[in-house]
Protein backbone atom coordinates (compact mmCIF):
# COMPACT_ATOMS: atom_id res chain seq x y z
CA UNK A 1 0.00 0.00 0.00
CA UNK A 2 2.84 2.37 0.79
CA UNK A 3 4.07 1.76 -2.86
CA UNK A 4 0.92 2.57 -4.16
CA UNK A 5 0.41 6.15 -2.54
CA UNK A 6 4.10 7.05 -3.31
CA UNK A 7 3.23 6.22 -7.29
CA UNK A 8 0.02 8.48 -6.59
CA UNK A 9 2.09 11.24 -4.97
CA UNK A 10 4.88 11.04 -7.93
CA UNK A 11 2.03 11.21 -10.81
CA UNK A 12 -0.05 14.50 -8.74
CA UNK A 13 3.76 16.03 -8.51
CA UNK A 14 4.93 15.96 -12.05
CA UNK A 15 6.12 19.26 -13.64
CA UNK A 16 4.62 20.11 -17.18
CA UNK A 17 2.14 22.33 -19.32
CA UNK A 18 -1.31 21.97 -19.32
CA UNK A 19 -3.40 22.33 -22.85
CA UNK A 20 -4.51 25.68 -22.08
CA UNK A 21 -1.06 26.90 -21.21
CA UNK A 22 0.07 25.55 -24.37
CA UNK A 23 -2.95 27.00 -26.42
CA UNK A 24 -1.69 30.72 -24.62
CA UNK A 25 1.54 30.58 -25.52
CA UNK A 26 0.47 29.71 -29.14
CA UNK A 27 -1.82 32.56 -29.64
CA UNK A 28 0.72 34.57 -28.03
CA UNK A 29 3.54 33.67 -30.31
CA UNK A 30 0.80 33.62 -33.63
CA UNK A 31 0.43 37.26 -32.94
CA UNK A 32 3.71 38.28 -32.66
CA UNK A 33 4.84 36.43 -36.30
CA UNK A 34 1.46 38.58 -37.24
CA UNK A 35 2.83 41.60 -36.38
CA UNK A 36 6.28 41.08 -37.47
CA UNK A 37 4.68 40.14 -41.36
CA UNK A 38 2.51 43.20 -41.26
CA UNK A 39 5.78 45.33 -40.16
CA UNK A 40 7.79 43.58 -42.82
CA UNK A 41 5.13 44.27 -45.66
CA UNK A 42 4.73 47.89 -44.64
CA UNK A 43 8.40 48.47 -45.29
CA UNK A 44 8.54 46.26 -48.08
CA UNK A 45 5.87 48.39 -50.09
CA UNK A 46 7.09 51.79 -48.62
CA UNK A 47 10.83 50.33 -50.09
CA UNK A 48 9.25 49.57 -53.73
CA UNK A 49 7.12 52.71 -53.41
CA UNK A 50 10.19 55.09 -53.27
CA UNK A 51 11.89 53.00 -55.60
CA UNK A 52 9.57 54.21 -58.40
CA UNK A 53 9.59 58.06 -57.11
CA UNK A 54 13.22 57.61 -57.54
CA UNK A 55 13.04 56.22 -60.84
CA UNK A 56 10.51 58.76 -62.07
CA UNK A 57 11.97 61.43 -60.86
CA UNK A 58 15.46 61.00 -62.06
CA UNK A 59 14.10 60.67 -65.87
CA UNK A 60 11.72 63.98 -65.51
CA UNK A 61 14.64 66.04 -66.49
CA UNK A 62 16.10 64.05 -69.66
CA UNK A 63 12.80 63.94 -70.72
CA UNK A 64 11.30 67.35 -70.62
CA UNK A 65 14.89 68.17 -72.04
CA UNK A 66 13.89 66.06 -75.31
CA UNK A 67 10.84 67.49 -74.73
CA UNK A 68 12.27 71.47 -74.69
CA UNK A 69 14.56 71.19 -78.02
CA UNK A 70 11.25 69.18 -79.77
CA UNK A 71 9.50 72.46 -78.79
CA UNK A 72 12.30 75.32 -79.40
CA UNK A 73 12.91 73.40 -83.10
CA UNK A 74 9.30 74.27 -84.57
CA UNK A 75 8.53 77.65 -85.19
CA UNK A 76 4.77 78.04 -86.59
CA UNK A 77 3.37 75.42 -84.15
CA UNK A 78 0.87 76.01 -81.34
CA UNK A 79 0.27 72.86 -80.28
CA UNK A 80 2.51 69.54 -79.83
CA UNK A 81 2.72 65.93 -78.98
CA UNK A 82 5.37 63.36 -78.65
CA UNK A 83 5.98 59.90 -77.12
CA UNK A 84 8.87 57.63 -76.33
CA UNK A 85 10.31 55.47 -74.07
CA UNK A 86 13.21 55.21 -71.81
CA UNK A 87 14.06 51.59 -70.10
CA UNK A 88 10.54 50.31 -68.88
CA UNK A 89 9.67 53.83 -68.67
CA UNK A 90 6.82 55.16 -70.95
CA UNK A 91 6.11 58.62 -71.41
CA UNK A 92 3.93 60.90 -73.34
CA UNK A 93 3.55 64.54 -73.42
CA UNK A 94 1.25 66.90 -74.57
CA UNK A 95 2.62 71.04 -75.21
CA UNK A 96 0.07 73.85 -75.88
CA UNK A 97 0.77 77.86 -77.00
CA UNK A 98 -0.61 79.63 -74.04
CA UNK A 99 1.47 83.23 -74.87
CA UNK A 100 3.37 84.40 -77.58
CA UNK A 101 4.74 87.96 -78.80
CA UNK A 102 7.03 90.17 -80.53
CA UNK A 103 10.26 90.47 -78.71
CA UNK A 104 10.57 94.36 -77.98
CA UNK A 105 12.36 96.68 -79.62
CA UNK A 106 15.94 97.01 -78.08
CA UNK A 107 18.79 99.36 -78.89
CA UNK A 108 22.27 97.92 -80.24
CA UNK A 109 25.06 99.64 -78.72
CA UNK A 110 27.45 97.69 -81.04
CA UNK A 111 25.25 98.83 -84.20
CA UNK A 112 23.80 102.09 -83.03
CA UNK A 113 20.60 101.66 -83.86
CA UNK A 114 16.70 100.10 -82.53
CA UNK A 115 16.55 96.68 -83.44
CA UNK A 116 13.13 95.73 -84.00
CA UNK A 117 11.75 92.94 -82.26
CA UNK A 118 11.50 90.45 -85.55
CA UNK A 119 11.74 87.17 -82.98
CA UNK A 120 8.44 85.75 -81.74
CA UNK A 121 8.75 84.05 -78.64
CA UNK A 122 6.26 81.62 -77.01
CA UNK A 123 4.80 80.74 -73.97
CA UNK A 124 4.17 76.50 -73.66
CA UNK A 125 2.70 74.42 -70.97
CA UNK A 126 3.70 71.40 -71.26
CA UNK A 127 1.76 68.28 -69.41
CA UNK A 128 4.23 64.79 -69.39
CA UNK A 129 2.53 61.59 -68.37
CA UNK A 130 5.12 58.81 -67.48
CA UNK A 131 4.50 55.28 -66.85
CA UNK A 132 6.80 52.60 -65.50
CA UNK A 133 3.93 48.73 -65.35
CA UNK A 134 0.99 50.05 -63.91
CA UNK A 135 2.52 53.17 -61.95
CA UNK A 136 1.24 56.40 -63.68
CA UNK A 137 2.81 60.02 -63.13
CA UNK A 138 1.85 63.32 -64.41
CA UNK A 139 4.04 66.33 -64.52
CA UNK A 140 3.37 69.80 -66.07
CA UNK A 141 5.70 72.59 -66.68
CA UNK A 142 5.94 75.84 -68.93
CA UNK A 143 8.50 76.46 -71.25
CA UNK A 144 9.34 79.19 -73.37
CA UNK A 145 11.00 79.32 -77.39
CA UNK A 146 11.56 82.13 -79.30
Amino acid sequence: MKHRSQQLLLIKHQKGFTLIEVLVASFILFLVIAAVTMVYRGALLSSNKAERTLVFSSLVAPISEQVRIQITSSKDQLEMRGSGNMGELTFSWHAISTYQSKMPEQFNAFMGEVDSGDKVFKLWQVTMQLQIKSATRQYQFSEISW
